[in-house]
């Protein structure tokens, strides 16, 4: 009749339905089986073991599902990290952002996870989602359609008269009376309930060591960033963060520069403000090198690698513009201060969008030209005072 993929981390196989207690196996997430046989929402499967019972159809995915689930992996892959977290207790993965998406594994205690997106999504709090095989029953033989049984009397009665037809006066009859100098009262409108407000819900998309990736719920994250860095974010959650390069500090040890990103609320894009920590050597403390807040600021964040004997460390975040164009910011933190370096539209023009050459002619293009010391003195300051409330 078909075949199907196990959706769940782990589902068990029964013999019977009646028989709760006998399972025949356990099968595994991705596990494909083969349909034999349906009984309303729940089906009869064979394994490629040969092993045959019952199960759910809630816990079986189609092979489109399966192939899509497949592809949102492979490409989930390819995302870079945004940083660690843990969570304190089990946590499951779904393979969607919803709490009605099969759970295919799950994070232990105490576990680390690789942070890689997020996603705002609408909660629903209805029933389990539809399953996700249209599955129909084996049909029996037709039936061949009963006669009709005769009518046994022998005498057939009369056919009834016509209804009786109304009065004349039926529209005095039964039309309004209006009293003397007073209106006629109207019934009063039915006033409809307000239309209840959307819940919203934040999920992460994440990738375990063992290169399982799916979707958990952000507020049972807890980024890996130092205490003592964490302690600033007044209030807020941080969404990423990034390791600036080692600090060597005679008193507190080894410590680090910081780059992260933060969200004061839930809002469908990923950060709103971003903030740069140096350790202050003869204070022994993390100060804060450069901020910016009220942006709107998306995924990824990328970092280059540090250089060897250089404390320089550059760095690149998207933001929205207010002309509503999305722009990416290079930066360049080197060791104390940050400086803006550059700044190019979002996503990057493709070559192909530019004019074709002449033929025969000189095919090797322009460098283009970066700001001068007074475009970027000018820019910072714009950005500076736009800062300020």
């Amino acid at each position: 009749m078909g075949q199907a993929y196990i959706a769940p981390a782990s589902v068990n196989l029964r013999r019977q339905l009646t028989q709760k207690n006998s399972p025949v196996a356990a099968l595994k997430h991705g596990e494909r089986v083969s349909i034999i046989d349906v009984r309303r929402r729940f089906v009869k499967v064979r394994t490629s073991r040969g092993l045959e019972g019952w199960m759910d159809s809630y816990d079986l995915l189609s092979s489109e599902d399966m192939a899509r689930i497949n592809k949102e992996r492979q490409q989930a892959l390819a995302l870079p990290s945004e940083g660690w977290a843990t969570v304190f207790e089990p946590l499951n993965i779904h393979i969607d952002p919803s709490r009605q998406s099969p759970a295919f594994a799950q994070i232990p205690e105490n576990g680390s996870v690789m942070v890689l997106g997020h996603r705002l999504t609408p909660r629903t709090n209805g029933p389990p989602r539809a399953p996700a095989l249209l599955l129909q029953p084996r049909q029996g033989p037709a039936h061949k359609p009963r006669k009709e049984k005769q009518s046994q009397s022998r005498f057939s009665l009369p056919a009834p008269p016509p209804p009786p037809k109304p009065p004349a006066n039926w529209q005095d009859l039964f039309g309004e009376r209006v009293e003397s100098e007073q209106p006629v009262q109207k019934p009063a409108a039915v006033q409809k309930e307000p239309a209840k407000p959307v819940v919203l819900e934040d999920w992460t998309l994440v990738r375990t060591k063992n290169n399982q990736c799916g979707w958990v719920l952000s507020r049972n994250l807890m980024m890996s960033i130092p205490d003592e860095v964490a302690q600033y974010a007044e209030g807020k959650r941080i969404t990423s963060y990034f390791d600036l390069g080692a600090v060597n500090d005679e008193e507190k040890g080894t410590k680090h520069n910081w780059l992260w990103t933060t969200a004061s609320s839930l809002e469908p894009y990923d950060f709103d403000g971003w903030r740069v920590f140096l350790w202050n050597r003869r204070r022994h403390r993390y100060e804060t090198s450069y901020r910016e807040h009220d942006v709107e600021g998306y995924f990824p964040v990328h970092v280059d690698p540090a250089e060897a004997g250089s404390p320089a460390r550059a760095f690149a975040l998207i933001t929205r513009d207010d002309d509503n164009r999305l722009r990416r910011r290079t930066y360049l933190f080197d060791g104390v201060r940050v400086h803006l370096t550059a700044t190019e539209d979002w996503p990057p023009r493709r070559a192909a969008q530019s004019k074709p050459a002449a033929p025969g002619g000189n095919n090797v293009q322009k460098a283009s030209r970066e700001p001068g010391w007074f475009q970027r003195e000018w820019n910072a300051l714009r950005h500076m005072i736009k800062r300020k409330p």
